[in-house]
């Protein structure tokens, strides 16, 4: 679902107190923007319970940061002795909206207005940039609209995957053993994210693994990298079919803790690339069966558009395809 921008006049009442501005100016407009959104996302974390959304949050905050503090520098950088000052304009943000984050709907609205102020923004200095005076600031508009778009479709992930557990009556909280497939690795971690803190869960990652834990901050996560670089915790791809009975074990044992273990591999199109589709389909399948056996589960982040279309048919009939 992508909303719609109803506020039109608002946006063209923007781009119209903008469009003669210098780029000093509109240097100064973003930075202040960039700051109130900054706080916005932080504000918006604390409230928060779950813990993906959470970390979405702090996430979009801090990368309001650092595009202020980018924008802050660019602005040194052209005007050494001058500071950035507020601009006689409105604002490129829409109104703040706090809800209490109490029920799945509560969510769905928070995650609908962000994504509906992110697109305004985006649009807004799009067609600032249409109708720019000068090519400077035609070309930081089009920089700033960028930026948008990258908090939009975070931000949109979340929301389809949130509306998509409500429809399939899917919960991280009380899953059904077995295995689950996902065809964005963004929304996958999201939904790692949501898992009872108590699970063990073991991570097979085609990331560096710095980058893949970023978002998990205090989390335990044993990480294990499939690369053909010699690395620490990592294991080259034609070992992985050994590793299956590892992660088998894995399962087993923490079933007799009963805290029931979680098992994630990522980009399953790489696994299949290096062995050959049967190959890693026979894995996998080997892993959701020790999944369901032990009451653990299998999650699987994958590219529909990396498989044959009866390859993906098998694969989409052996797992539960969540987002």
């Amino acid at each position: 679902m992508e909303p719609n921008i109803s506020n039109t006049d608002l946006m063209v009442g923007v781009v119209e107190a903008l469009r003669s501005k210098s780029p000093k100016e509109l240097l100064s407009y973003a930075i202040f923007n960039e700051e109130e959104e900054a706080k916005y996302y932080a504000r918006l974390a604390e409230k928060a319970g779950r813990v993906s959304v959470k970390a979405l949050f702090l996430k979009m905050s801090e990368e309001s940061r650092k595009h202020r503090d980018w924008l802050y520098r660019l602005f040194k950088k052209l005007y050494p002795n001058e500071e950035p000052t507020k601009v006689d304009a409105p604002s490129v943000e829409v109104a703040p909206f706090y809800p209490e984050f109490e029920k799945v709907g509560d969510y769905v609205s928070a995650l609908e207005y962000c994504m509906k102020s992110e697109l305004f923004a985006k649009k807004t200095y799009e067609l600032l940039a249409s109708v720019a005076d000068d090519e400077d600031t035609r070309t930081l508009a089009l920089s700033l609209a960028a930026m948008e778009e990258e908090h939009y479709q975070a931000i949109r992930k979340m929301y389809e995957l949130i509306v998509s557990l409500e429809e399939k009556n899917l919960s991280p909280a009380s899953l059904k053993p077995g295995g689950y497939l996902f065809t964005d690795d963004l929304k996958a971690r999201y939904f790692l994210l949501d898992l009872p803190s108590w699970t063990p869960l073991i991570a097979v990652i085609r990331e560096k693994p710095e980058v893949f834990l970023e978002m998990f901050m205090d989390r335990k996560i044993e990480v294990i990298w499939v690369t053909k670089t010699d690395s620490d915790h990592s294991i080259r791809p034609e070992a992985f079919p050994a590793l299956k009975k590892r992660l088998c074990q894995f399962l087993r044992e923490s079933a007799k803790d009963g805290r029931y273990g979680a098992v994630f591999i990522q980009n399953l199109g790489y696994i299949a690339l290096e062995l050959g589709f049967k190959s890693a389909v026979d894995i996998l399948i080997y892993l959701k069966d020790c999944a369901l056996l032990h009451g653990g589960y299998l999650i699987v982040s994958a590219v529909k558009e990396a498989f044959e279309p009866r390859e993906w048919a098998l694969l989409t009939s052996e797992l539960t395809v969540v987002s």
